[in-house]
């Protein structure tokens, strides 16, 4: 019962790691479409802000670290 309740907590973490990595790649997707579409219509300061945070979601993804993501 012990391991079943360990195993179930490592579980959780696990799938929580792999939602949040899975929802911050469609993210980074779809962020990237809609600059590439409409990147010109985009103060060059806030396209370069979005652009910086992609990047560092990009490298948080590297990782497996949840909170991270």
């Amino acid at each position: 019962v012990r391991d079943a309740e360990a195993n179930a907590e490592a579980d959780k973490k696990r799938r929580e790691a792999v939602t949040a990595k899975n929802e911050a790649e469609g993210l980074v997707h779809s962020t990237e479409k809609a600059l590439a579409e409409h990147g010109s219509i985009v103060a060059e300061s806030e396209r370069r802000a979005i652009e910086d945070a992609v990047s560092d979601l990009k490298e948080a993804l590297r990782g497996d670290d949840a909170e991270a993501i």
